[in-house]
């Protein structure tokens, strides 16, 4: 038995099998996922995995289909609130389930699952910022629990890893172009907790960075750390490359338009949750972009849009080592939390107290 195995046995060993309670669960099918499932499923019954289309490992996928309810499902579908509570119909049957989610895939149905399913809907997980924002906008009239984990501090090593896989991954797309980032214009948008850590490794790889946010008070932020800051238009106009790192619409292809000359840009999540785009990219013309991606040409601009506009690190698996089973030991304690106890209508966190456990019993196996 490797550590990997061990720290999700002690894990997984602190809760009993809930036989009648059913997790529906997103996530990506990245190398790391098989560990966890195996041991998630020792603490739940795992009765239908919806697979994130944009980072699908087709050899780990092959390694589960057999033993796991596997629905691959566009994302689009899920803005449909008969299709979804359909769908929970089928695999949930008439026992109570959880939800964990990346991304916010059930948001725009939480009212009419809640409706729909009464006591027997015990709540959600969110992962991710992105997703957290998408449950927010019902924070006036919640309709169920709903735990985070996309701001826990044991989330916070997962972060900055992130931000540096994206640097990585940047680079490594510019280096098979004959480019590096070094000397190169870079405006990251959104300076938030991985745009921090984007700015961060672009300095140190000796990009002149600059940071430009929505919000004032992260600009000040910023400041403070010494970046330089930039309003948008200048981003715009003067960057060789563009990291845009807000999961929430950074730009539209009006704002492609105002672009000056070459430019590349990066994401770190899905493209129609970073950028409004029309599919035609009307007023460019487009060119197959390598190693991955679409370049648009008009008279003015040139830009590629590196990985279609979507995660640029997982163009290289995403990889952010043994930290990621911080936040999935937390995602199995939140479970447990849904089932063990009876929760208001509200965003709730893990406390401290089970995050250090959680980190004390990483630290032993990992350390």
């Amino acid at each position: 038995m490797n550590n990997h195995e061990r720290f999700f046995k002690e894990i997984s060993q602190k809760f009993q099998y809930k036989s009648k309670i059913k997790l529906i669960l997103v996530t990506h099918l990245l190398p790391d996922r098989p560990i966890f499932l195996k041991y998630l499923s020792k603490t739940i019954d795992v009765v239908a995995i919806i697979p994130k289309l944009k980072s699908i490992n087709k050899e780990v996928k092959n390694s589960l289909d057999d033993e796991y309810n596997i629905i691959k499902i566009h994302k689009s579908k899920f803005k449909n609130s008969k299709f979804v509570l359909e769908l929970i119909k089928k695999v949930a049957k008439n026992d109570k389930f959880i939800i964990s989610d990346i991304g916010g895939y059930f948001s725009n149905s939480i009212k009419d699952i809640s409706k729909e399913f009464g006591e027997n809907f015990l709540g959600i997980i969110e992962d991710t910022e992105n997703g957290f924002q998408k449950y927010l906008k019902h924070e006036n009239s919640l309709p169920c629990p709903i735990f985070s984990v996309a701001r826990s501090s044991l989330k916070y090593p997962e972060d900055i890893l992130i931000g540096y896989s994206t640097v990585f991954s940047a680079e490594s797309v510019l280096r098979q172009r004959n480019e590096i980032l070094t000397g190169k214009q870079a405006t990251v948008i959104g300076y938030g907790k991985i745009g921090e850590h984007v700015v961060r490794d672009l300095i140190a790889k000796k990009a002149i960075v600059s940071v430009y946010d929505v919000s004032k008070i992260r600009m000040t932020h910023a400041l403070a750390e010494g970046h330089q800051i930039i309003s948008k238009q200048k981003a715009l106009k003067n960057s060789d490359v563009i990291f845009s790192v807000t999961g929430n619409k950074s730009l539209s292809l009006l704002d492609f338009k105002k672009i000056k000359g070459e430019c590349y840009i990066f994401s770190i999540t899905s493209s129609d949750d970073e950028f409004y785009l029309e599919k035609n990219f009307k007023g460019f013309k487009k060119e197959k972009f390598s190693p991955v991606g679409v370049t648009l040409i008009n008279d003015d601009n040139k830009i590629h849009l590196v990985n279609y506009g979507n995660a640029v690190n997982f163009l290289h698996g995403a990889v952010v080592g043994n930290f990621i089973f911080l936040v999935q030991a937390e995602i199995i304690y939140c479970i447990n939390e849904l089932i063990s106890k009876k929760y208001g209508n509200d965003f709730l966190e893990l406390n401290n107290k089970k995050k250090e456990e959680i980190a004390s019993i990483w630290l032993k196996h990992f350390k």
